[in-house]
């Protein structure tokens, strides 16, 4: 039994019964009965511990596969982000085969969503599409924002892809989901791992708002996948299923954000940071600009987020899984930069920024601590 089927299995139990009757290992599950107890004893005693089990017992959330694939995060993340309603879970809803839509044999449907007021992560598990080894899936599909009136929203920003099994490490190198090297082939291809153990791929889409006096909170995305295929010779899109999978997804209300006061300088730079607006999956830095940037072609010259450094000595001077930097004000005097991560952050525990001093290619990365 996969990791994934064993925590859904025993949701609604409490950690302590579960604790004190099991120990784990990663070659299988272990039971150890500590005592000796007639059958009938044991049984009373199972039977006395669920009438015990409430409304809060702990629920064991499980993000998938490919959710993990966009942002990485603890199993204890994954419970707190959850029960906080930053997630959602959509296997864990009663009417989740309601959500789950099949066309010309393939089936399409909604894994986990996490959002914030102006990223949101969404996966799909598909089931059915036939994937060759060294070939890559794509499909093509829309999506766009309603409000509450069901009226189209705004303009989103958006990235989608099939999950391929690999995920960044702390210096920014690509590994695979359990954290061995990349592999090649004898003529130098790299192996991707898009389908799982069972034959499934993830479908992986991030958002964003294009504006930042927008949210994201509380809309509902509307997505059409619409063709299903793979990449020949990895660049031309081939449809080899043509359907129509539609779903309406609430986005979460929750986004755990927090504003801290920083005024510091970044150094090399004429930019000082004011504060920023972090939540567990994204960051905005804001900036005064105490003189003038060096504007070159597509760059402005405003200091990016690169990553991170905790409490505990960690650092994740790559976390930035994407984002842009721009200027809030006419004048341009004040100027801000916007993140998602690669990773979930417990916000309290940050320590300090690294800030690449601009938008410039190779610039330098920089450290600065907190208040």
């Amino acid at each position: 039994m996969r990791a994934e089927d064993l925590l859904q299995a025993m949701n609604g139990i409490d950690d302590k019964i579960i604790a004190n009757t099991y120990n784990s290992s990663s070659s299988g599950t272990i039971v150890h009965i500590k005592k000796s107890f007639p059958l009938a004893a044991c049984i009373g005693i199972a039977l006395f511990a669920a009438a015990t089990v409430t409304a809060a017992a702990a629920i064991h959330h499980f993000w998938g596969r490919g959710m993990n694939g966009i942002v990485r995060s603890t199993s204890q993340q994954q419970q707190t982000l959850t029960e906080q309603g930053q997630a959602v879970v959509y296997p864990e809803k009663t009417d989740y085969s309601s959500y789950q839509v099949t066309d010309q044999g393939v089936s399409i449907a909604p894994e986990t969503v996490i959002a914030d007021s102006h990223y949101a992560f969404i996966s799909f598990k598909v089931q059915g599409l036939n994937v060759n080894e060294m070939e890559e899936p794509g499909a093509e599909l829309t999506y766009n924002l309603t409000d509450a009136s069901g009226a189209e929203s705004y303009y989103i920003n958006g990235t989608s892809s099939f999950f391929d099994g690999t995920y960044p490490n702390e210096e920014g190198m690509a590994v695979y989901e359990d954290g061995s090297p990349m592999e090649f082939t004898e003529n130098g291809e790299l192996k991707l791992r898009y389908v799982d153990e069972n034959g499934d791929l993830e479908y992986n889409l991030m958002i964003s708002t294009a504006d930042a006096s927008d949210t994201l909170l509380g809309k509902t995305l509307h997505v059409e996948f619409q063709e299903l295929g793979i990449y020949a010779d990895k660049c031309e899109f081939v449809p080899s299923v043509v359907g129509k999978w539609n779903f309406d997804l609430k986005l979460p209300t929750v986004s755990n954000a927090k504003t801290i006061e920083v005024n510091k300088a970044v150094p090399g730079t004429e930019c000082t940071i004011e504060t920023i607006e972090v939540t567990p999956i994204s960051i905005i830095v804001n900036y005064k600009i105490d003189g003038s940037l060096q504007q070159i072609e597509d760059c402005n010259g405003i200091p990016m987020f690169s990553g991170l450094g905790l409490k505990d000595g960690s650092n994740y001077m790559y976390l930035s899984n994407g984002g842009s930097s721009y200027f809030t004000d006419d004048s341009m005097k004040k100027g801000a930069s916007s993140s998602c991560f690669q990773r979930i952050i417990d916000t309290s525990e940050i320590r300090s920024l690294f800030i690449r001093t601009s938008d410039y290619e190779n610039a330098e990365v920089v450290e600065i601590e907190l208040p």
